[in-house]
């Protein structure tokens, strides 16, 4: 097998064992919304390995996967009860999975029917979630909620009111007022405490009070008693809590004969000794798996430091002449040689995203076949290198968009030629670091979004208001909302709506952004932009305004120095061209110079391909070295500053050259406003 898909292997069996983890919890009795977020870890798991399979090409693999998806969405949807007798069943479904797939990795033939042994037993699991005959129950008309906002609920969130209702569970509603500027943060937040109260149902959109400004929102929640105390509301954000929906105004033949896990434990029998105190419960550890190589390199580079080490101490027991250097020059050495241990460490954690594109490309020649849309894949930035977990944390925001791409971007092959494009679609995925941020870029010349489209199953979901206009760009994000889909039906490439939501959480939950844009009929780009976290960086080493900056390498054109004095404004001649110049102190905000003898020219590539340059007025150049970068959160919206690195002297603060260039062109265009 390909080592191309080595961490592809990994990752399945983490997550293999994830779900085996998760299984176990569901045996023992656990609160009704902790065994609903275990089903629903479940059900993203198995649908991460049906995508993974997929990718590899191993067809019966993606379908038995899929199959167990199906059993953990009717749990999910509240038509199958956990019992033990349903966990073990999906135990050994997993593990047959897993048998299968250890099978594929030493080489073996692919069965035909991975679950062939457990057809009978995941047959009845599936009888026993059909619906009743006349129809599936429908209990959320007992909501107390307007007509239109009933009609936003999705077709899970009906299954789960209806579920919850019928166990006896309450339904909750709180409705809240966000401020404009701070809205998604706050949002998030509630999200969270209510869903560890009980079950977050859905978080729907409201109008506000009158007289009121910010946005509104409706969260629907089950749980036993909801306290408004507990809330983390701010002055004038709560505008109400109430109980939507009493479960003992259902009616008795309706309801279960055996309810799910209570929302509260059973105190223990007074005659029961105490059970002991539980551990703390561990905390997820990150397994890297690493080449023997690179540990023996790491080895070998703390050998050469404990030798420095060594040598120092005998120094420092001998009598040294004056000017004697030799101590300066072991420190010196020293400093490189923990910095050599630092890059081994942090390149331990480093995969090259030529390792995700290769997944990538498997996956798209198998979609081209099975849809008949043939597609011209093409890579940029493969030799980029960032954090495995972060590309772990990328593999599935990654085939979801490209799948969508294949799935609903391209036209069919006799569609694009009368429309005179090429019969192939392009799809161009493209990575670069842009400051502190990594960009990815998925380019295609397909369709792009149907906007027209998005916009009448926004009005139908209740997810859009009736005689507003929206803007392309409100449209765009509205793809991005959890329960938006404009598939009626589940496929295999498809899946059940489970795509640009899931997308949207993944990378805001890294603390990225997702932003689309398309054009009608000529395509779409949706870019993915994720904050650094830990990188080494080649910088050259200024001093300004009694502090030291670094500036990466990578846009730096030309440093030059003289006996001139220069300020900001003023025009300096590099290599028979003539550029502006502008103090860094001015960039940053800081108190300007009387004059400075030494500048760095910046460049940056723009979009027209014409290179933008600007010299940035330094005191002192001081010469070029490695640092280990970390992207700081209190930095997040520092202008000018990429990350900073700690340095015997104090904070180095790297700059953010694209953000620097910006200011530097800022500061000019005020200059000239002046004069």
């Amino acid at each position: 097998m390909d080592q191309s898909f080595d961490d592809v292997w990994a990752e399945c069996e983490d997550l293999f064992a994830q779900a085996r983890q998760t299984l176990v919890k569901l045996k023992s009795p656990q609160p009704a919304h902790v065994i609903q977020a275990s089903v629903n870890a479940l059900f993203r798991t198995t649908h991460t390995l049906k995508g993974m399979a997929g990718m590899l090409g191993f067809t019966s693999f993606s379908r038995a996967a899929h199959r167990m998806e199906d059993i953990f969405d009717l749990m999910r949807q509240g038509r199958l009860r956990s019992t033990d007798s349903v966990v073990e069943t999906l135990e050994a479904g997993v593990l047959a999975l897993e048998s299968g797939l250890a099978g594929l990795r030493r080489g073996r033939e692919e069965p035909e029917d991975y679950l062939h042994a457990l057809r009978r037993q995941l047959g009845e699991l599936e009888a026993l979630a059909r619906p009743a005959e006349g129809g599936t129950r429908d209990l959320t008309t007992m909501l107390d909620l307007s007509t239109e906002l009933l009609k936003s609920l999705s077709e899970y969130e009906r299954t789960r009111v209806t579920a919850l209702l019928m166990n006896g569970v309450p339904i909750h509603g709180v409705t809240v007022c966000l401020d404009f500027a701070t809205f998604d943060e706050r949002l998030r937040l509630f999200n969270e405490v209510l869903g560890a109260q009980g079950e977050l149902i859905s978080t729907l959109p409201c109008d506000v009070p009158e007289g009121a400004e910010g946005l509104g929102f409706l969260l629907i929640v089950a749980c036993a008693t909801l306290d408004p105390a507990s809330l983390p509301t701010l002055e004038g954000e709560l505008v109400g809590t109430a109980l939507l929906a009493d479960p003992s105004r259902v009616p008795a033949s309706m309801r279960n004969e055996v309810a799910v896990q209570p929302t509260e434990e059973p105190p223990p029998e007074p005659e029961a000794p105490a059970a002991p105190p539980q551990a703390p419960q561990a905390q997820e550890v990150e397994i890297l798996r690493l080449p023997a190589s690179r540990v023996e390199e790491l080895e070998a580079r703390l050998m050469a430091v404990g030798q420095l080490r060594d040598a120092a101490s005998l120094l420092l027991h001998q009598p040294l002449a004056a000017g004697d250097d030799r101590p300066a020059a072991i420190l010196g050495q020293i400093e490189d040689g923990l910095l050599e241990v630092q890059k081994s460490l942090l390149q331990m954690r480093m995969v090259r995203v030529e390792s995700l594109f290769s997944r990538i490309e498997p996956m798209v020649k198998s979609l081209s076949r099975d849809t008949g849309k043939p597609v011209r894949l093409s890579f940029q930035g493969s030799d980029l290198e960032l954090e495995r977990n972060l590309l772990g944390r990328l593999s599935d925001p990654f085939l979801h968009l490209v799948r969508n791409a294949v799935d609903h971007g391209f036209e069919s092959p006799s569609e694009r030629l009368a429309l005179g494009k090429n019969e192939a679609g392009s799809l161009r995925i493209s990575a670069s670091q842009r400051g502190r941020n990594l960009r990815f870029d998925i380019r295609d010349d397909g369709r792009g979004f149907d906007l027209e489209r998005i916009e009448a199953r926004g009005l139908e979901l209740g997810m859009l208001k009736p005689g507003q206009t929206y803007t392309p760009e409100r449209l765009h994000r509205l793809t991005l909302e959890p329960g938006f889909s404009t598939q009626t039906r589940a496929s295999q490439l498809s899946g059940r709506g489970v795509g640009m939501d899931v997308v949207r959480a993944e990378i805001e939950a890294l603390g990225g952004e997702i932003h689309l844009t398309s054009e009608a009929r000529r395509g779409s780009l949706i870019r993915l932009t994720i904050p650094l976290s830990r990188v080494v960086l080649s910088c050259l080493r200024v001093r300004c305004a009694g502090q030291t900056f670094g500036i990466p390498l990578g846009s730096v054109v030309r440093v030059q120095a003289g006996k001139q004095v220069r300020h900001g404004g003023d025009q300096v001649q590099v290599l028979s061209q003539s550029m502006p110049l502008e103090s860094l102190q001015a960039c940053l905000g800081l108190p300007e110079p009387d004059g400075q003898r030494a500048f760095v020219v910046l460049g940056s590539q723009g979009a027209a391909s014409k290179s933008v340059e600007v010299a940035l007025g330094v005191d002192e150049i001081q010469g070029r070295g490695e640092v280990l970068l970390r992207s700081l959160p209190e930095l997040a919206h520092a202008s000018g500053i990429m990350g900073g690195s700690l340095q015997e002297e104090g904070i180095l603060w790297v700059l953010d050259p694209e953000a620097v260039l910006g200011l530097a062109m800022d500061s000019l265009m005020r200059r000239v406003a002046r004069v």
